[in-house]
């Protein structure tokens, strides 16, 4: 009788079969096949340090997407020296640790900050001042990482980086937390 059944549907069952197999392992899979939240660089060298750059991370949270990717967030602006444009800065988010450097693009968001004339007053754009960046969990390894910041000028390749105030992403096996210092 169960023989009889599965030869008449075979077609069926294994239809409904591929589409809880594509239910369960879809997003897993998407996110290994696309660069969504994988660094731009591993283990990079650091660019020079900057006086001229102030960042706040605000939080990491894991994205609503259920792919494993965690959002970083916070804003971050560059007071760049006389002659050249904040715009022509793009910025990446780097986690530092002894072993390895990890950067990862971070894309303008805009802010509506508490004290919105003490960043007018700097040339500071609200509609780029804050950023956000997606980081894949399995793209780095289980450790502590000190989050930094870097503006990279677009025009002549020149980067600036800054890691104070001091915030540390800890990374265990199962998830991803921020530290202030």
């Amino acid at each position: 009788m169960l023989l009889k059944f599965f030869k008449k549907f075979w077609f069926h069952i294994f239809i409904l079969a591929g589409m809880f197999f594509y239910l369960v392992y879809a997003p897993e899979l998407v996110a290994i096949l696309s660069n969504q939240g994988k660094p731009l660089l591993i283990d990079g060298s650091l660019p020079a340090g900057s006086d001229q750059i102030s960042f706040v991370i605000e939080g990491v949270e894991s994205s609503s997407e259920g792919q494993n990717l965690w959002n970083l967030y916070g804003w971050a602006f560059i007071v760049p020296q006389n002659g050249i444009y904040a715009a022509s800065f793009v910025r990446e988010i780097i986690l530092v640790s002894e072993e390895r450097n990890y950067f990862f693009s971070a894309e303008p968001v805009s802010r509506n900050p508490s004290m919105p004339s003490y960043f007018t007053d700097r040339g500071v754009d609200l509609e780029t001042l804050g950023f956000h960046t997606l980081i894949q969990q399995a793209a780095i390894e289980p450790g502590k990482y000190r989050i930094g910041i870097v503006f990279r000028n677009t025009a002549d390749g020149s980067a600036f980086y800054q890691d104070k105030p001091a915030y540390f992403l800890v990374k265990t096996p199962n998830t991803l937390r921020l530290e202030r210092k």
